[in-house]
């Protein structure tokens, strides 16, 4: 039809629509140009093109919502409808702005910038036909500001009156006299006044409905109650129920009679109206104990007539269930599957939803559309197929089992749980295993949940050992396989398993690799640190580790090379060392030729004397020479027993040349025995040296004596010992001694030259200890507890020990090690200090007996005193001054004593009469004497003056000294304050009952005087008002009317003075008030009547200054304020309306009036309670209609029969019928079918018509 011709019409085609049609054209219809032509050729006769198949050039610029998606006519309609939203809002802004009667410039703004954004918005939308120029939406806009500013600032327009009746019809709210907004048409359509139906209903045959709301109904697998099925009866009353139960396994019919005993008791029921009757009828449920298809079978009246019923199946199925099938074991690996499967039984399609938690973190998961194989379902599919070809085909409802496989891998260690927490059936059954909120920890049944350990796996490698880095083990020995395990995360147990394969060394090939000889290993570890022990060398390499029944990885490097080296042998080959002098062997010396792994260590016994001597000889390279010199004659043997290298120890050596014996005479010899070759002595002692001899006894031995170039010589001889000693004698002078052997002999007669020496350093004095001057003297005064560096002067050696004490103190002696020359005595005491005794690191010394004490003494401390005054007293530890008021002037002075210049810290102590205290810590430098201190009084309240600290040119602030206190109490001014400054206080020419009063609040000591300024704008003079004697400190202020004229004037407080006699005064620009003279305004009524109905309105004329504030009395007392010199209220409510007074903004004096007025209810009337009551009845039966009046009698009212509202059918009215009731209730008979409800009502004094609320409601 895209094709068929149209006639050209008058308008222009829509941008939107030619594009949209332009793009919905097939292919065959957007071709190149020649297969247009030929289209054209084989048609001759074709009508020319549609204006929607046209081409359309595109425009330059695409709209922003593209045409696509909404065309240009709705873009057009949706922004035309948003313009008319803005004008509603507007209109609504403005209505307040007349109901106030003010201005307003934010309202002014706010939407001249509402109209900017709209109205230049449109053009950058490009909608078509909305494209305005910049020109025209500018004069648009301008346009737009006038009338915002002509609305918004309430000046007159022409169309205002127009305006103002069509915003009424869209917003009639009004103010009642509750004094809130109501809505007039809720008061006058109120749909209460007249509530009630009565529904006549002519009964047709009765029914019977089984589970007439379609409900599904589902059995538990143990449960011993069953279900109820609900029946429900309309206007009949049973005698025989018979229902018919399809078996879902069998598809066998089974009829079920219901006991006689139980239809008894539903028709007893019925009769006798204790059931609760719904719109329905009656409902009655059925208990039934197996599923199946339930349908409604025969059902007889008390009239032994059949019911008429309705034959749709009622399901009853099994509830579905669901448990988790899963292997025994439930240990996994990480990455493992998890090899789980759910079973979900129930009539399908099913749905499952189930929770895995890892470690605490739960996540919900969920399948849903389970069903077997080839099912098939009236549930399943569009609604056209809801009813299969074979009606009596239940197959689908019979409960089937599902398996659904959750094959997933476990990628995290740690615990996972499986859980099922509802399963669904396809009735929408639903069956929720999760714990309730009471039962939080209650266990899940077996087969709901399911927990898996999912452990980590091991990882191994070689650590150490590769090929490159071979394992070198010792011939026959085992060593470690240096085997690394790790595992992540927390680990509990770390026993492992591992495999290698295993190449002997002559079978690995050219490479390295593994040759045809490979052997397979394993090891059991009960943890990380234990490792396989091995010891045949060749190829080790690391296959699989394996944890918990968990396999590992085998990292790189995973291959060790072991090997054997060779043992360490030795070759020695000895010769003799000779006498130069006698001829014979002196001893021996060996070469020693190594193989094996450097280093080695030789180890050899050395018999003399049926004595065995242990030596060891280390060798880091593969040869060495070994000299055996003994010292002793005698016969030696020599016998090397075993060798270590770095890889072999303790491999014995055999052979004859591992043994060397010789007998040796070694020549004469004699050393020093002293560990030091310089010996200090100090001056006139002596030395002793030890010489040790070696040779044949006897020996005779020389040595000498050198002192500043003097040699003096001395020998021994004949001695028989190997041991000498030597005695120096007495070193009378101080220097460098040498004492040197010169020469030994022993029995062989052969002499020979000695070389060892030893240097002996002599002091040349004695050390000496003194005290140094300070500032030439023996003395110093000093700061009292300060420490004290008593110079020393000391001679000698460091470091010294010196021994003093103090001949002014206990006696006991000190001790001090210094380590220098001019070292210092620290001292902190005072007395006389002595040195006793003085040792420097080797020899006693002297004191210096005239320099041997030094006397310390202290300076005094400063203090502080007050100078007493008339004013000042000694009271309780501290001195106490007289009271002054606040801003006095004040102070006192102080007496210093000790080395100038001093340094005085105090603080001062401020406790208000009211709050927290404060501290002010202050300071003052003094160079003299005497100090003079001026005391703080800014503030009232009591002041405590404590001077804590004072120091002088010597002394700091003594923590332990006595402070001295000063007290004063510092009264404050009294002060007087206007409670509400700057407020206006308005008065009448003629005294009001109840008149406010100025108050001040007073503060100080009572009684009070205060002096009133009153200034009059009229420029009178100023007059003073005084009040010699106010006695609390709160008062109210009446200015007598003399004192005042009509209008404005302001009124300050000039001066306040307490008991205390501290005064305060205010100086020009302190607190004030307004007190302004006004007369009273008036009010009266605009209608005479004084009875109204509800809904009406009350109408008042003021005289005065608006706005106006009018208290009525109407169910309570009331405040209005109305910005005119109208006051208009709707009633809303009945009862006794009476205004009592009224007062304007100018004066707010307030004229005492009495207008009452009567508001009386409306009217209302109830038809069967105010209830919409059906009632069946057979034909010929009648029914009475109760009517019920609220207001003042007589009521007229009019009542009208409907037909019964049916679906889809509107009701019309029938008859229309008018009484009247002298009485509160009426009683009219009705028997006809119909809806009977009042449609208008009337009493003494109102009226009220449902017709009117239908024509308000249509206008």
């Amino acid at each position: 039809m895209s094709e068929t011709p149209r006639l050209r019409s008058g308008y222009p085609a829509t941008p939107g629509t030619a594009r949209r049609h332009n793009q919905q054209r097939t292919p065959s219809t957007v071709g190149s140009t020649s297969s247009a032509k030929s289209s054209t050729q084989k048609s001759p006769s074709s009508l020319p093109l549609a204006p929607e198949n046209v081409p359309v050039t595109a425009p330059a610029s695409e709209p922003v919502i593209p045409l696509t998606l909404l065309d240009a006519p709705q873009q057009r309609l949706y922004t035309f409808g948003v313009y008319v939203l803005l004008w509603g809002w507007k209109l609504y802004d403005w209505i307040g702005v007349i109901e106030d009667g003010e201005s307003s410039w934010s309202l002014f703004l706010k939407w001249i910038l509402i109209d900017f954004i709209f109205l230049f918005g449109v053009p950058e939308l490009r909608i078509p036909w909305l494209e305005l120029s910049q020109p025209l939406v500018t004069t648009v806009y301008s346009f737009h500001v006038i009338i915002n500013y002509m609305l918004m600032f309430n000046i007159p327009i022409p169309l205002q009156t127009f305006l103002l009746g069509f915003a009424k019809v869209l917003y009639d709210r009004e103010i009642s006299i509750s004094e809130h907004n109501v809505k007039v048409s809720s008061i006058l359509n109120n749909q209460s006044l007249i509530m009630g139906k009565q529904i006549i209903n002519i009964l047709p045959e009765g029914s019977a409905i089984l589970n007439p709301e379609h409900h599904s109904f589902c059995l538990e697998s143990k449960s011993k109650t069953g279900i109820s099925l609900p029946i429900y009866f309309n206007a009949s009353i049973p005698v025989q129920i018979e229902l018919i139960r399809i078996d879902l396994d069998t598809n066998v019919e089974e009829t079920i009679k219901v006991p006689q005993r139980d239809v008894n008791k539903v028709a007893r029921q019925i009769r006798d109206g204790t059931s609760d009757p719904t719109t329905s009828g009656f409902q009655w449920e059925y208990m039934v104990k197996k599923p199946g298809v339930y349908r409604l079978g025969k059902v007889l009246d008390e009239y032994k007539l059949e019911v008429q019923r309705t034959t749709k199946d009622t399901y009853v199925v099994s509830c579905p269930q669901a448990r988790i099938k899963a292997t025994t074991d439930a240990k996994r690996c990480r990455h493992d599957l998890s090899n789980l499967s759910l079973e979900v039984v129930g009539t399908p399609p099913l749905k499952i939803v189930y929770s895995r938690t890892i470690n605490g973190k739960d996540h919900s998961f969920h399948f849903q559309s389970l069903q077997p194989d080839g099912f098939s379902s009236p549930l399943v599919g569009a609604a056209s197929n809801l009813l299969m070809e074979n009606e009596n085909d239940i197959s689908w409802v019979r409960p089937a089992t599902v398996t659904v496989g959750l094959n997933e891998s476990m990628t995290a260690s740690g615990v996972w749980q499986y859980s099922v927490d509802e399963v669904h059936d396809a009735f929408g059954n639903i069956v929720k295993y999760t714990p309730s909120d009471d039962e939080p920890d209650k266990p899940r049944a077996k087969g709901l949940t399911h927990t898996f350990t999912v452990k980590e796996r091991p990882k191994i490698r070689m650590h150490g050992c590769d090929l490159r880095r071979p394992l070198k083990v010792a011939k026959g020995r085992a060593t470690q396989l240096p085997v690394g395990f790790s595992m992540e995360g927390p680990i509990d147990d770390t026993s492992h398993d591992i495999t290698w394969e295993f190449s002997p060394l002559d079978t690995l090939t050219n490479s390295g690799d593994h040759g045809d000889q490979v052997t397979v290993g394993s090891f059991s570890a009960k943890n990380s640190h234990d490792k396989p022990s091995v010891s045949a060398p060749g190829l080790y390499t690391l296959k699989s580790v394996s944890s918990d029944s968990c396999q590992g990885e085998v990292k790189e490097p995973s291959s060790c090379l072991l090997l054997n080296p060779l043992e360490p042998l030795l070759a020695v080959r000895s010769e003799d060392i000779p006498d130069k002098c006698a001829g014979n062997s002196i001893g021996l010396r060996v070469d020693l030729d190594l193989v094996g792994t450097p280093p080695f260590t030789i180890r050899y016994d050395a018999h003399h004397d049926d004595r065995v001597h242990k030596l060891v000889h280390r060798v880091s390279g593969m040869r060495s020479q070994l000299d055996l010199v003994p010292k002793v004659a005698g016969h030696y043997k020599y016998v090397f027993k075993s060798i270590d290298d770095a890889i072999y120890s303790g491999l014995p050596l055999l052979g004859e040349d591992k043994v060397l014996e010789q007998v040796v005479k070694p020549a004469a010899s004699a050393v020093i025995s002293s560990t030091s070759k310089t010996i200090n002595a100090c001056l006139d002692s002596q030395v002793e040296l030890d010489v040790i001899l070696y040779g044949d006894p006897p020996f005779n031995l020389e040595w000498e004596v050198v002192h500043d170039g003097r040699r003096k010589s001395e020998h021994a001889d004949g001695i028989e010992e190997g041991r000498f000693k030597i005695n120096t004698g007495t070193l009378r002078k101080g220097g460098e001694y040498i004492l040197a052997l010169k020469s030994i002999q022993d029995k062989r007669g052969c002499r020979a030259f000695l070389e060892d020496e030893v240097k002996i350093a002599v002091r040349r004095q004695q050390p000496r200890a003194a005290f140094g001057l300070l500032e030439h003297k023996y003395s110093i005064m000093q700061v009292e507890d300060t420490q004290v560096r008593l110079p020393l002067r000391l001679q000698g050696e460091a470091p010294w020990t010196i021994s003093y004490k103090n001949l002014d103190g206990s006696g006991e002696t000190f001790t001090k090690i210094a380590t220098s020359a001019n070292d210092h005595l620290v001292v902190k005491s005072r007395g006389t200090w002595e040195i006793v005794d003085v040792k420097d690191n080797q020899c006693p010394g002297i004191v210096d007996q005239p320099a041997s004490k030094f006397t310390i003494d202290w300076f005094p401390r400063p203090e502080i005193n007050l100078i007493e005054t008339e004013s000042t007293s000694f009271d309780h530890g501290r001195y106490v001054k007289s009271d002054v008021c606040e801003g006095d002037i004040d102070g006192f002075e102080v007496t210093l004593k000790g080395s100038p210049p001093y340094r005085v810290d105090y603080e001062v102590n401020h406790k208000p009469f009211h709050g927290a205290s404060s501290l002010n810590r202050k300071k003052f430098d003094a160079a003299l004497s005497k100090a003079a201190i001026s005391m703080d009084t800014s503030k009232a309240g009591e002041y405590t003056y404590r001077f804590s600290g004072l120091a002088d040119n010597l002394y700091d602030t003594d923590k332990k000294q006595n402070p001295l206190t000063l007290y004063q109490r510092v009264n404050a001014k009294p002060s007087a304050a206007f409670t509400k400054p700057g407020q206006s206080f308005k008065y009448c020419v003629e005294e009001q009952e109840l008149e406010d009063k100025i108050p001040i609040t007073l503060t100080g000591v009572a009684p009070f005087y205060v002096e009133v300024e009153i200034k009059h704008q009229a420029g009178s003079p100023p007059e003073t008002y005084r009040i010699p004697s106010i006695d609390s400190k709160s008062y109210g202020i009446k200015i007598p009317r003399q004192h005042l004229r009509l209008g404005t004037q302001q009124v300050r407080l000039r001066t306040v003075r307490d008991a205390r006699g501290c005064q305060r005064k205010y100086e020009i620009g302190g607190p004030s008030v307004q007190v302004q003279l006004f007369d009273a305004p008036s009010i009266y009524p605009l209608e005479s009547r004084q009875d109204f109905c509800v809904g009406e309105r009350i109408a008042y004329t003021l005289s005065g200054t608006p706005p106006f504030d009018i208290t009525y009395d109407f169910n309570g007392k009331w405040h209005a304020k109305s910005q005119t010199t109208n006051f208009r209220r709707i009633a809303e409510k009945p009862g006794d309306f009476i205004i009592t007074g009224v007062s304007d903004k100018a004066s707010e004096c307030r004229a005492a009036v009495h207008l009452p007025k009567t508001i009386h209810p409306m009217p209302s009337v109830q038809i069967s309670r105010g209830k919409q009551e059906r009632v069946d009845i057979h034909e010929g039966n009648e029914v009475d209609i109760l009517f019920e009046f609220w207001g003042t009698p007589p009521f007229e009212f009019t009542y009208t029969r409907s037909t019964n509202e049916k679906r889809g059918q509107k009701s019309i009215v029938l008859e229309t019928r008018h009484d009247i009731s002298y009485e509160n209730t009426k009683v009219v008979k009705a028997s006809q079918e119909g809806t009977y409800e009042v449609v208008a009502i009337k009493d003494k004094y109102c009226s009220f018509s449902t017709q009117q609320v239908e024509k308000g409601d249509h206008r």
